[in-house]
């Protein structure tokens, strides 16, 4: 009887251990990161793109 009562109690001891398992930690976000100051290149362009749409828009 004993022996029985053992067995029961590794029997349906087992998964509730399993399922006690603390969860893993997560990483913490990633910090927002400003925009990065544009380059003479491409501030470059975008004022000649500009000047090709002042015509359009009057």
């Amino acid at each position: 009887m004993r022996r029985l009562a053992l067995l029961l109690a590794l029997v349906l001891g087992t998964p509730a251990l399993a399922q006690d398992k603390p969860a893993p930690k997560k990483k913490p976000a990633p910090k927002a990161v400003a925009h990065k100051k544009a380059t003479p290149e491409q501030i470059r362009k975008f004022n000649e793109l500009q000047k090709k749409r002042q015509p359009e828009t009057k």
